[in-house]
């Protein structure tokens, strides 16, 4: 699939809680946007007066990738456990690697994300490494 087949290059799956709300929209946000990403959010991108979990399932489609950002918070919602599952799905169905995780803080998320491969964002420290390694990765065709 030519990777510009996809409106968004990326929804990032987060929970909005004032941690991970912060960090995603100050730092990781404006990085993607920074490196020339099309990226899919939700304060932004969600039609308002549309049914929440249609508006997931749009952004899971339109986008190349769904990048889900695992913090304790984030798996305690079912929300943000829906837009993965749907990220894995649809990438099942169409033999493509469409969910991304980063570890934003230290969890323990389920079986199917702990057989991922996750890029370790906890020391913001190596945080422009570690956006450049996303970029990257982001920018590539969701092949398996």
């Amino acid at each position: 699939m030519n990777p510009t087949n996809f409106r968004f290059d990326v929804f990032i799956s987060y929970r909005q809680r004032d941690s991970d709300k912060t960090w995603v929209h100050q730092t990781l946000w404006p990085a993607l946007e920074k490196n020339g990403l099309q990226v899919f959010i939700d304060i932004r991108d969600f039609r308002l007066g549309a049914p929440l979990v249609l508006e997931m399932a749009r952004a899971v489609e339109q986008s190349r990738y769904t990048l889900a950002v695992l913090t304790p918070a984030y798996l305690e919602s079912n929300f943000t456990e829906l837009e993965n599952v749907l990220a894995e799905h649809l990438g099942l169905e169409k033999s493509e690697r469409r969910l991304l995780a980063l570890m934003r803080e230290s969890c323990k998320p389920r079986l199917g994300m702990r057989a991922r491969l996750w890029l370790d964002m906890t020391d913001d420290r190596q945080f422009d490494s570690n956006i450049q390694r996303l970029v990257t990765t982001i920018k590539q065709p969701p092949d398996l």
